[in-house]
């Protein structure tokens, strides 16, 4: 066993690399720490303070073990709140060791296999699409978990086999926690009742999971972010197929959910079948326009509104003296200080053949809906709405385009694949 674990570990280790261990205090960083620390030469550890009940004796037990191993170490604070939850913890901790990281530098973590199983039954049961079910990744960016093939049971065997020390984290018998309870009450009483251990079949599930996207061929080049922005053909995400579920899994990372829940897939298809705008609650919003199904961080996009951009969303506006080809998507304003650029307001109109128009009405007689109206820029020259790119000129911006004045905004989009899944 002693053997085994060790080799789990050292074999993902370059021993010319320098890497930082994330030392919680616990059995499984400790285990981690001790077994890196007597096999890689540069190595440090990092404890951050949660600010929760038995923080103290967990950063003391994490200082003990450092020191017995000889390693350089230091503990960061955080701005977690008493009872924050695990999601909170997570994210403020790898925010923390993150900006930590020294550009050549890899973070180790103790994740086990007992992780890998507990975190897929979550996802799970939150209703998660396929992309969830593959769980933790033994490698993300600059991170690597090299314990992912070892179970809790087998930490702790060696750790008393080996007088490693460490402190039990007493918040993991709060079955209130959905994790504990998992682990605590689920998987025992599954175990109880079959053959064989949960943990070897759902990672063997997990696996076969992980092999699917690997092999299944996506289609990317129809798959269009921008900032703020995100577009992928409706046809594509209706069906119920492995497919369809793959490419739900795409956008939950593209829009930075760790994985679509049951209430989040809900909310797609009844924009897709209903046609209908809905918000989800990290300020993206969807909707379809034109057989595309359309994601927009309003947010974002008023952001760059505010700071006076000069890319916004995938639109792209450049101002040039000169231009080889005339279309909606170009115009002659007048004096550069005096247009300014923002999205649509109630009410906006804009003079059409000798008629003040809701633009609205031009935008939903041009497919541009719900989501994707509201960030449309729109350019005003004062007061006017003189331009809405790629749609339509007022009277006064033909008017003055009749001058011949070369002072041109040219309004392109820019959109890019994505290519790494």
């Amino acid at each position: 066993m002693t053997n085994k674990i060790e080799k789990d570990i050292i074999k993902n280790l370059d021993t010319s690399k320098n890497y930082v261990i994330a030392l919680s205090g616990g059995v499984d960083s400790a285990v981690l720490a001790t077994i890196v620390a007597k096999q890689v030469p540069n190595v440090r550890s990092i404890f951050v303070r949660h600010n929760q009940q038995h923080s103290n004796e967990l950063e003391e037990s994490a200082n003990r073990i450092s020191k017995k191993l000889k390693i350089y170490h230091k503990a960061l604070d955080s701005n977690l709140e008493e009872n924050s939850s695990e999601t909170k913890m997570r994210e403020a901790r790898y925010e923390i060791l993150y900006s930590q990281l020294k550009e050549e530098e890899i973070l180790l973590t103790g994740h086990t296999l007992s992780d890998k199983v507990e975190t897929f039954f979550i996802n799970l049961l939150r209703g998660t699409r396929v992309r969830g079910l593959r769980s933790i990744p033994k490698m993300t960016e600059r991170t690597m978990r090299p314990l992912l093939g070892v179970s809790k049971e087998n930490l702790i065997k060696y750790a008393k086999e080996n007088d490693v020390e460490y402190l039990d984290d007493v918040s993991n018998f709060d079955n209130k926690i959905i994790r504990n309870w998992i682990r605590n009450e689920l998987i025992p009483k599954v175990d109880e009742k079959f053959s064989g251990t949960i943990e070897e079949k759902v990672s063997s599930l997990i696996t076969e999971i992980e092999s699917i996207f690997e092999t299944t061929d996506l289609d990317f080049k129809y798959v269009k972010t921008a900032k703020g922005y995100i577009e992928i053909p409706v046809a594509l995400v209706r069906e119920k197929n492995i497919k369809s579920n793959m490419y739900i899994s795409l956008l939950s990372k593209t829009l930075g959910m760790p994985s679509l829940q049951k209430k989040d897939i809900e909310k797609i298809l009844m924009a897709i079948n209903d046609e209908k705008k809905v918000n989800f609650d990290n300020n993206w919003s969807c909707g379809v326009s034109n057989s595309l199904l359309i994601f927009i961080n309003k947010k974002i996009w008023s952001e760059q509104y505010e700071t006076k951009e000069q890319e916004l969303g995938f639109f792209k506006f450049l101002s040039t003296e000169k231009v080889k080809f005339m279309n909606n998507w170009t115009a002659f304003l007048p004096q550069e200080e005096a247009f300014s650029i923002r999205s649509i307001k109630d009410g906006d109109k804009i003079k059409v053949d000798g008629k003040n128009v809701k633009v609205s009405e031009i935008f939903r007689n041009y497919g541009i809906n719900n989501v994707l109206k509201e960030v449309w820029p729109v350019i005003f020259v004062e007061e006017e709405i003189y331009w809405v790119p790629g749609v339509r000129k007022s009277d006064s911006l033909i008017e003055y385009e009749k001058s011949g004045k070369s002072n041109i905004m040219i309004a392109s989009i820019e959109k890019s694949s994505i290519e790494d899944y």
